[in-house]
Parts: structure tokens; C-alpha cells; sequence
């Protein structure tokens, strides 16, 4: 079974039916002393759906981010992922669940070449969700079909320090889908790249999505957001301002003041 069959293996509903909600978060509030950094916000999002979150810098993106991947608990409010109550839960709980993230800034083992980069979050999770044990041979070629995916297998044995800019954004990329997860979140992963590395990883966020992955698309770069939304969610000063069809999203008045206007 190829790797694109591996991670799609779930995820499709009907056509013509809507997909079921994979996360559902309520009313979600997260203070840091008197300052409130995420208000009352509320997300949904269904299996295989995309979803571009923006807003200007601090208007809670990150934080609201943190809130659902375990980094940070919740001061109130509730989170559901599958129907499950995964509030409680740390983030090493929430991968395993199927719940996965990239980061702006890279975070590879650096001392690893980069199968053996792959090779960590296939064992913490993918195994331990199962139950299952992967020979040597199958985590080898489990870890090289996933580079090449991303382009990266001609350089399996290199360390992460031999790659360019956007090799280490690949290279994040396929960490987190290593994991084998059912929603990803993709924290600016096009931050200081160029107009045709940005289509490179667009390519790539698309192609994992039509697999049945749902991703929340975290961005600055309009243009990027715009290709990649089926839905917009915009937060501004920690609260929800904005929530549906990207054209109507952008147009809408509120937004253009708040975020775009700036």
C-alpha cells in the first residue's frame, strides 16, 4: 500500500453527503494573568475540510493554536476531536489521537539524518496508536516513501542542515504527516519563501488533503490562503470576527478594518 493510501485510508464520505465533524471546540478561552488571549472561540471542522485561519499578529492565531494541539490548556470551554473530550489531554496524547502540527520555524532533530528523522514520530506514535511493531526494514521503507512524497528521498541520508529553506519546511511537513494524523495544523509554513517555493508547498498541502486529511492553514500570505480555503475563520483581539467563504470573508467590512486594512 502506497503511502498516500495509507495516510487517505479514512476520511472520505458520500459524495453528496457532508463529511462528519472531526473537531469541535466551544466557547474557547485561554488567559495568560488579566489578559485575555483567546475569547469565547468557537471551531468546527469536518473530515477532509480546509481551513485558513488569519488575523493580524497577535490577534490570537498562535495561542488558539496551542489551545487545540495540548501545548497550552484551556481556561474554559471544551474540545471534542472525534466525538472524544481531548481537553485534558497533552499534546503527546493528541498526536497519538491524530491530531498533528508544523511549525513556523522548523524543529528537526538535527543530529539525524533525515530518515532517522522520520523514523521518531513513526515509532511515538504511529506504533504506539496501533499496537504494532515495525521491523527495521518496514520503518526504513515507511520513512523513505515519505520523503519521497515530499521530495526529499534523494537526500535520506543527509542531515537537516545540508537542506535549503524549503527542504526544511518539506522536511517539517513530512514529520507531521508522519504521525499519520486525521487533522494537521500548518503553522506558517510558507514564512519567508519565495512565490514559486510558496506554490511548491501549496502543492504539497493540497495533495495531503485530497489523501482525506483536514488541515487548518495557518497564514499571512492572502494569496496562499485564498488558493488553499474551501472556509476563512479570522480572529482579531482573541475573538472570532469571521467565519465562511473566503470571498465573502475577505469582502466583509469588519475584516478589511480589522486585518487587511492595516
Amino acid at each position: 500500500m502506497s503511502v498516500q493510501e495509507q495516510i487517505g485510508s479514512e476520511g472520505f464520505s458520500a459524495a453528496g453527503k457532508i463529511a462528519p465533524t472531526i473537531l469541535e471546540a466551544r466557547k474557547i478561552t485561554k488567559r495568560f494573568g488579566g489578559f485575555v488571549a483567546v475569547n469565547g472561540v468557537e471551531l468546527s471542522v469536518r473530515r477532509g475540510e480546509r481551513i485558513g485561519l488569519i488575523g493580524p499578529n497577535g490577534s490570537g492565531k498562535s495561542t488558539l493554536t496551542n489551545c487545540l494541539c495540548g501545548t497550552l490548556r484551556i481556561d474554559d470551554g471544551a474540545i471534542e476531536f472525534e466525538g472524544e473530550s481531548i481537553a485534558l489531554l497533552p499534546a503527546h496524547k493528541r498526536a497519538r489521537r491524530g491530531v498533528a502540527r508544523s511549525f513556523q520555524l522548523p524543529k528537526p532533530f538535527h543530529s539525524l539524518s533525515l530518515i532517522e528523522n522520520m523514523r521518531v514520530p513513526l515509532e511515538f506514535t504511529v506504533c504506539s496508536r496501533k499496537g504494532t511493531h515495525m521491523s527495521k526494514a518496514e520503518m526504513r521503507d515507511r520513512s523513505f516513501d515519505l520523503l519521497e512524497v515530499f521530495g526529499l528521498a534523494s537526500k535520506a541520508q543527509r542531515l537537516p542542515g545540508d537542506l535549503t529553506q524549503v527542504e526544511m519546511r518539506k522536511l517539517e511537513l513530512a514529520r507531521a504527516m508522519a504521525t499519520d494524523p486525521k487533522l494537521l495544523f500548518s503553522d506558517e509554513a510558507m514564512a519567508g519563501l519565495s512565490h514559486s517555493e510558496v506554490d511548491e508547498i501549496l502543492e504539497l498541502l493540497l495533495k495531503l488533503n485530497s489523501t482525506g486529511v483536514s488541515i487548518i492553514f495557518i497564514e499571512h500570505i492572502i494569496r496562499a490562503v485564498m488558493t488553499f480555503s474551501e472556509r476563512l475563520v479570522v480572529l482579531v483581539a482573541g475573538q472570532k470576527i469571521a467565519d465562511g467563504d473566503p470571498k465573502s470573508v475577505i469582502e466583509n467590512q469588519h475584516v478589511i478594518e480589522a486585518y487587511l486594512g492595516q
